[in-house]
């Protein structure tokens, strides 16, 4: 039997339970990005600080340093336009970035092998989604959709190679993913790759050509228009440096012993072992596999998987969020895993009528609704609107940064200690420098010249508060308890080499105000709240 059958097209009816089940799904997810109820994570709340400042003329990289390519920047400043300075702007777009993601996902997987394994695979790769997707606004979130696209077009070509504009999309989608972070272009690099090696080993040089014509073009276009813009600012070198060359540094730097590999499953529950099953099933079935006219999409999925595994966390941080490049082959393989066990343990019988598809879709969202109302995303919305509509503040704010904005005036710049940009933009309080992300703990010369840059900032730039946000691997500014994590081991080993002087400097020059929530609350000398 072909694991690979054709399928016709959907019901035109389809349309209405479809749409009705994706919105459902990408709530659900969604429903820890929730505004109404959420505050913004460490790595969202810097992307929203520097979307804001980008929307108020600063310049990233140059007015405040990232180590992201600036797509995730940029998105983020789009949508605090379309929000009017809410965050519930980027929710929008992530909402509608996820939706279409679950779209291209169900059209790839339903061409493949129909209505039950789309669905099955669909739930599958959401649910993992759901534990590495850490509050979201994530680089790796946005891309999804441009990597099911990817791969779509992927069974496209392979059927016929000589679509030009198949090719220039590939390109693009590899530039743009590349944009938001280098592993994120995994999918269409390898999809790239695979089509190159199978035009060449056909030694159909004609198409080849024709392939790496296109394809280079769609990928200079989004990354000629991104140098040229920044050149235009006076920045490009800026950009280059802190986008490329600080993360290579960034990923060849070990940070802990744990294998990818290991903390992937662990995050990803569930779905990583369905789609392991269904990685052994393709395995299993190789010799009918082999007969199939998608071969070449089978040994993407073989090859691809540990891969995609193997980039996904070079650096060894072990962040959830970075496991979500292993959601499309996840979606591939769980898919493929329903297929065989429809195929191999409930057999169709000749005489028996084809199931509408009316009924597992409905039978689907009944499920996703279901889960909508169980995991507690239903009455987290119910909470976000009441506040929108009944509330001053639309959208929830952490104590500490109400503290902060009523402890302060207008203008006065705030940090918070270590690296907590998202305060800052609940606080309604400026940072006093550029370089958010002190103490910089990579080894290199960029971050040395970042270090610097903090101090000299923090001299220059005093804030009329200092937070301390009691990171637990972060040198405390209480001497007490730096001296405890000293002893329990959670000191950095290679602290920045001013780190120091700037301890030196706040302890001198703050007293502490107060402690709220177990932040405390240090003031500059000299000044007083409104």
């Amino acid at each position: 039997m072909n694991p690979f059958p054709p399928r016709k097209t959907g019901q035109p009816w389809n349309f209405i339970l479809l749409t009705a089940l994706f919105t459902v799904l990408a709530l659900t997810v969604l429903s820890q990005a929730n505004p109404g109820t959420e505050y913004p994570g460490r790595d969202s709340g810097a992307f929203i600080y520097i979307g804001k400042q980008i929307v108020k003329g600063y310049l990233p990289y140059h007015d405040l340093w990232d180590s992201k390519p600036p797509g995730i920047f940029y998105l983020n400043a789009l949508a605090l336009r379309l929000g009017r300075g809410m965050r519930w702007g980027v929710w929008l777009v992530e909402f509608g970035f996820l939706f279409s993601a679950i779209a291209a996902s169900y059209h790839l997987l339903k061409n493949l092998w129909g209505i039950g394994p789309a669905i099955f695979g669909i739930f599958t790769w959401l649910w993992g989604l759901n534990f590495v997707l850490e509050g979201g606004n994530f680089t790796e979130e946005y891309p999804m959709v441009l990597h099911f696209l990817a791969l779509i077009l992927f069974v496209q070509l392979i059927q016929n190679p000589g679509r030009r504009l198949f090719y220039l999309a590939l390109g693009l989608f590899f530039s743009i993913s590349l944009l938001f972070r280098p592993n994120n272009a995994v999918v269409e690099a390898l999809v790239i790759l695979f089509l190159g090696v199978s035009l060449l080993v056909k030694r159909d040089l004609k198409a080849l050509s024709t392939a790496v014509l296109w394809v280079t073009l769609g990928i200079l276009l989004p990354l000629a228009i991104s140098f040229a813009y920044f050149a235009y600012l006076g920045v490009l070198q800026e950009m280059i440096e802190a986008s490329f060359i600080y993360n290579l540094t960034y990923g060849t730097t070990k940070f802990s012993s744990y294998s990818p590999l290991q903390v992937g499953f662990d995050y990803l529950n569930l779905a990583a072992w369905i789609g392991l099953v269904g990685y052994l099933f393709l395995l299993l079935r190789v010799k009918e596999v082999f007969k199939s006219p998608h071969l070449l999409l089978f040994i993407f999925m073989i090859i691809g998987m540990p891969i995609a595994i193997l980039v996904s966390d070079l650096a060894r941080r072990s962040y959830g969020h970075y496991f979500i490049n292993w959601l499309p082959f996840i979606a591939l393989l769980s898919a493929f895993a329903f297929l065989t066990v429809q195929e191999k343990f409930l057999p169709h019988k000749k005489n028996q009528p084809a199931q509408p598809s009316f009924f597992p879709l409905l039978s689907s969202i009944f499920v996703a609704l279901a889960l909508f109302a169980l995991s507690g995303s239903a009455s987290k919305y119910a909470k976000a609107l009441d506040r929108f509509f009944n509330s001053p503040d639309r959208e929830v704010r952490s104590p500490i940064s109400i503290y902060v904005e009523n402890h302060t005036n207008p203008g006065e710049t705030v940090l918070f200690w270590a690296t907590h940009p998202g305060e800052n933009f609940m606080a309604r309080r400026d940072a006093p420098m550029s370089n958010l992300f002190y103490p910089i703990l990579v080894d290199s010369e960029i971050s040395d010249r970042l270090n610097d840059d903090f101090l000299e900032d923090l001299k220059n730039n005093t804030p009329v508060l200092v937070v301390d946000m009691q990171r637990l691997t972060i040198p405390s500014l209480d001497p007490v308890r730096r001296e405890e994590q000293k002893i329990g081991g959670i000191y950095p080993v290679n602290p920045p080499h001013n780190l120091d002087e700037v301890l030196q400097f706040i302890e001198e020059y703050y007293y502490l105000e107060a402690i709220i929530k177990d932040k405390p609350v240090y003031r500059l000398h000299g000044t007083a709240g409104p």
